[in-house]
């Protein structure tokens, strides 16, 4: 083997092995960016679509549901879902727990679930309430009352309650003995009465005026003012410095029509203590409102000493009480309601945040906030929408304003106009109707009603005087102003020229050989066009309010002329011809004899496919060729 043999089989052992190396390392570089691009990609449309699952486009006069209506098990567990009133101080924030009130005499502490409970449905929780009285050795000398309230009236309603219902002397119309829920219209307490009050407990046992042991099912009437007697009531004594009881309160439902605001059922409260012993319970057959708040109790009066709730393990089985909330689509000048836009209702969960937004507008939104996207009003933009917390049983305020800005309008005029040449003017030209839109936004083309045969629009002319050939040309860049555009279409006349009865008469006997050449075929049964198309093209250019100009009049004489003609074989060969020897030529026409459509045009695609065929050869020769030497190459690398 010589220098060459072996400096040839080094390089092409070098290149091989740098082509290996090259083509794994792209190979490599494609996988790991595909893989790369695909998780980033599915990665970034996955958060997309969930931060849009909670936003929905509003439609007027059309009701939507946020869903959602169903509580988690351990949702009395959850710290975020109670607020403080008064006194109460939440203690531990893991299992909620809460001071109701701490040793302070004349005092009352709420912790107010901020959902509602759906009264149509099944109900049942309960916690752990615990009582130490001050300074006495009664532990049941610790204050008024302590147990779950259940009202109509939202969280707000209640909290103002407390501070501004105040009798002449100072002292509250909603704690002491009116046990939280004076003020509260059809309202209802459950839980330990711990005062024993003459004017008010007219069922209770035990001396009057006294700290009590009893428990009871307590209710308000329409007015908020406490129900003195036929209550359900008992005494439940126990022992001990601190007590520690569990209430669990059970709701069956026994007539759930859809339409009904109120439902009636049956209400179960159950006391049992914490060291063991019979359980004790109270039963009534009542009427609620179909969404009631769920609140915990506390106060004192002159009694007073330690009241605290802590949640239990137990699950709490209750649906979200829902609310409707209309949303009005208001004009911002008149603070009136956008014609034809009627409200749209959302049947909401009380509790939850509600959001409007404008087009295109996201907002980042938790499990208990809702967004929706106002609809495009023609003519309007949206301006605001405050969010809305929805509230329990108020109609009044459960209502979002969205309010839009009037874009200021343009209009444009469009009108017919006769020119000053036109003689008789008595035919009446057709109304064209006003077009109008935002201001600045280009002026639209108004739909032009046909006139009259033989009248066309010779020119348009604007309000400053300027003039255009067209229409089109005439709006081409305007745009809607403050002030009204206008626009003038003058119209003229197609001006006929008159004939001699010599012109007549030829064209009497004109028309005549037309007819008889429209009724001529040709050899191959292609029937020739009827000049009277020609005459039917010239009306409908007429009709199309377009001016017949000079140039389409040659054009329709060229057509005519055309067809006027008739069919007849060339008078002369052509000059290639006439000059080959006569034997060529009578060869060509004995071919022509033989192949009768074959023509010049059949010719030249006849030599054309020839010419390709012949190209493909040679580069499907050029080809296998390649192929060939490729292949001997290839041998030699493996050697």
């Amino acid at each position: 083997m010589n220098n060459n043999d072996k400096y040839f089989k080094l390089t092409t052992s070098y290149l091989i092995k740098k082509i290996n190396f090259c083509s794994k390392l792209i190979l490599f570089i494609i996988i790991f960016t595909y893989t790369l691009s695909f998780h980033f990609l599915n990665d970034a449309f996955y958060k997309s679509v969930q931060a849009d699952t909670t936003i929905s486009q509003l439609v007027p006069d059309q009701s939507f549901d946020t869903g959602n209506h169903i509580y988690p098990p351990q949702s009395n567990q959850n710290s975020a879902l109670w607020t403080n009133i008064g006194s109460a101080e939440t203690v531990e924030t893991s299992t909620f727990s809460v001071n109701l009130v701490n040793n302070k005499s004349k005092s009352a502490g709420y912790a107010l679930f901020n959902g509602a409970i759906d009264m149509t449905q099944k109900v049942s929780f309960s916690g752990n309430f615990s009582l130490q009285a001050n300074s006495s050795t009664d532990p049941f000398a610790a204050g008024d009352s302590l147990g779950f309230i259940l009202t109509p009236k939202s969280t707000d309603f209640i909290a103002n309650n407390l501070k501004s219902n105040l009798a002449a002397d100072g002292t509250s119309n909603v704690v002491g003995k009116y046990l939280g829920i004076g003020g509260l219209s059809d309202s209802i307490f459950m839980g330990r009465d711990l005062y024993q009050n003459s004017d008010v407990d007219l069922d209770g046992s035990g001396t009057e005026n006294a700290a009590s042991n009893n428990v009871s099912i307590r209710q308000t009437n329409n007015l908020g003012e406490l129900i003195k007697q036929a209550y359900p009531t008992t005494s439940v004594p126990n022992t001990g410095s601190t007590i520690t009881e569990n209430m669990k309160i059970d709701w069956q439902p026994s007539s759930t029509l859809t339409n009904d605001k109120n439902v009636t059922g049956e209400l179960t409260y159950t006391i049992s203590s914490e060291n063991g012993g019979k359980a004790t319970t109270l039963s009534e057959k009542i009427t609620v409102a179909r969404s009631m708040s769920l609140g915990i109790i506390g106060s004192t009066g002159g009694n007073f000493g330690r009241l605290t709730y802590s949640s239990t393990e137990d699950e709490f089985n209750a649906y979200k009480g829902t609310q409707s909330v209309q949303v009005n689509y208001l004009d911002q000048d008149t603070n009136q309601p956008i014609t034809n836009f009627s409200p749209s209702i959302i049947n909401a969960n009380v509790g939850d945040t509600i959001k409007v937004l404008g087009k295109q507008l996201r907002d980042i939104v938790d499990i208990n906030t809702f967004s929706f996207l106002t609809p495009e009003i023609p003519g309007y933009i949206f301006v605001s929408a405050p969010p809305l917390v929805v509230a329990n049983n108020d109609a009044e305020n459960n209502v979002i304003n969205v309010t839009y800005k009037k874009l200021p309008i343009g209009k444009a005029h469009f009108n017919y106009q006769y020119s000053s040449d036109v003689v008789d003017q008595s035919i009446l030209l057709p109304t064209i109707n006003d077009t109008e839109g935002e201001i600045n936004e280009a002026v639209i083309m108004p739909e032009l009603p046909n006139l009259p045969d033989n009248y066309y629009i010779s020119k348009v002319v604007t309000t400053d005087g300027q003039q255009y050939a067209t229409l089109k040309d005439a709006i081409s860049g305007e745009k809607y102003k403050n002030q009204e555009l206008h626009f003038t279409l003058i119209v003229s006349k197609v001006v006929v020229p008159t004939t001699s009865d010599n012109n007549s008469s030829k064209q009497s006997s004109t028309a005549e050989r037309k007819n008889q050449q429209g009724k001529q075929t040709s050899k191959d049964s292609t029937t020739v066009d009827q000049p009277q198309e020609q005459e039917t093209i010239k009306k409908e250019a007429i009709h199309k309010n377009e001016k017949p100009n000079s140039e389409s009049n040659d054009t329709f004489k060229e057509v005519n002329k055309e067809i006027d003609s008739p069919l007849k074989l060339p008078l002369k060969m052509p000059t290639e011809i006439s000059q080959m020897p006569q034997s060529s030529v009578v060869a060509i026409n004995n071919e022509q004899s033989k192949y009768p459509n074959v023509s010049a045009h059949n010719l030249e695609i006849q030599v054309a496919g020839t010419a390709g065929i012949f190209a493909g050869g040679v580069v499907a020769i050029g080809t296998i060729t390649g192929f060939n030497k490729f292949y001997k190459f290839l041998k030699i690398v493996k050697k």
